[in-house]
């Protein structure tokens, strides 16, 4: 009997502790998934793109 109530304890604590830390995860990821940050990481990363471009296109860029 000790053995199988040792075993639900041990489940049960590990459950809380991945229930916790998917609950930083998924906060984490809302916070960076704000319209806000969205547009931002969009015109960065568009301005990295134009930056390519330009060192591809650029005269003697060899």
């Amino acid at each position: 009997m000790l053995v199988r109530l040792r075993w639900f304890l041990l489940g049960a604590v590990s459950s809380a502790g991945v229930l916790g830390w998917l609950a930083v995860k998924v906060k984490r990821a809302r916070e960076r998934l704000t319209p806000a940050n969205l547009a931002r990481r969009g015109a960065r990363s568009f301005a990295d793109m134009l930056d390519a471009v330009a060192e591809r296109v650029a005269p003697g860029g060899d």
